[in-house]
């Protein structure tokens, strides 16, 4: 039977352990401090309020600007279509007055026509009754196109003297006084287009002068 070797005593000896350095190493373990976080600094009241408004007011910027563009843009619009309104009345208005020259001179044509007419007949023989007649029948010719034109002729005669129509050329003395300040004589005939003046009438009007009686010796 074979033997056993003896155990070493070293295997089951305990640690040696020096106690100057386990103490020195309790000591540094007591003596370093506990790592800890720092924590978040708190933001006070009044800064946070601020960081709010300014939120705010950034918001309301861009909301203003988007409104800016929206009025902007509508403006823009709106004077594009007032520019296109304004040619279009300006050209109405430019086709009106064209067909209202046209209407006036188709109305004067024709009597400029009866005026030659009457001038060639002159020419080939002496004037009469009938070139009276012919002229006269002119005129009224001329006085039915003025009235076409919505033009009509005043004399004003017997009528009282007015200065919004009447353009007095001179007076003469009256012996009745129901002539003074009467329209007496037309020079020249007055016209108006509608409720519109074109030209006064020249008139002569009255003035009445009293006559004292010869005073009794």
């Amino acid at each position: 039977m074979a033997t056993k070797p003896p155990a070493d005593p070293r295997r089951h000896a305990a640690p040696h352990v020096d106690p100057e350095t386990d103490d020195d190493a309790s000591a540094e373990a007591a003596a370093e401090p506990e790592q800890v976080l720092p924590a978040e600094p708190e933001v006070p009241e009044a800064e946070r309020l601020l960081q709010e408004q300014v939120a705010d007011l950034k918001r309301k910027l861009v909301d203003a600007e988007a409104q800016t563009r929206h009025y902007a843009q509508a403006y823009d619009k709106a004077r594009s279509e007032f520019a296109a309104a304004r040619e279009r009345m300006q050209r109405e208005q430019e086709r009106l007055l064209k067909q209202a020259k046209a209407k006036a001179v188709t109305g004067l044509i024709g009597v400029l026509d009866s005026l030659d007419r009457s001038l060639d007949s002159v020419r080939t023989q002496p004037p009469g009754p009938a070139f009276v007649t012919g002229v006269q029948a002119i005129r009224a010719q001329f006085d039915a196109a003025l009235v076409g034109l919505d033009l009509l002729r005043f004399d004003g005669v017997g009528e009282a003297f007015d200065p919004s129509r009447h353009q007095a050329v001179t007076t003469v003395p009256v012996d009745d006084a129901a002539q003074d300040g009467k329209v007496l004589q037309a020079v020249a005939s007055g016209a108006m287009v509608g409720d519109e003046l074109v030209r006064p009438a020249m008139v002569i009007v009255g003035r009445y002068v009293a006559i004292e009686a010869p005073g009794v010796n």
